[in-house]
């Protein structure tokens, strides 16, 4: 039973390396969005550096009514 004005979630596939723009965006327009990250170490042979990436890369979610 679907209730009328009942929020869901939606996956939107993006663009690989875009989530975060796209997420702006959306969040722009008054749409409630959701990009899980997490930290991750990367490592070049001059430096190291913690970054923030999405944890399921090429999607955001997207919360809406019916």
């Amino acid at each position: 039973m679907v209730i009328a004005g009942e929020l869901h979630w939606y996956a939107l596939h993006t663009r690989a390396r875009h989530e975060k723009a796209i997420e702006r965006r959306l969040r722009e327009q008054g749409m409630e969005t959701f990009v899980p990250t997490t930290m991750e170490v990367h490592r070049w042979s001059d430096r190291q550096k913690k970054v923030e990436v999405p944890l399921f890369s090429c999607y955001v979610f997207l919360s809406g009514a019916l």
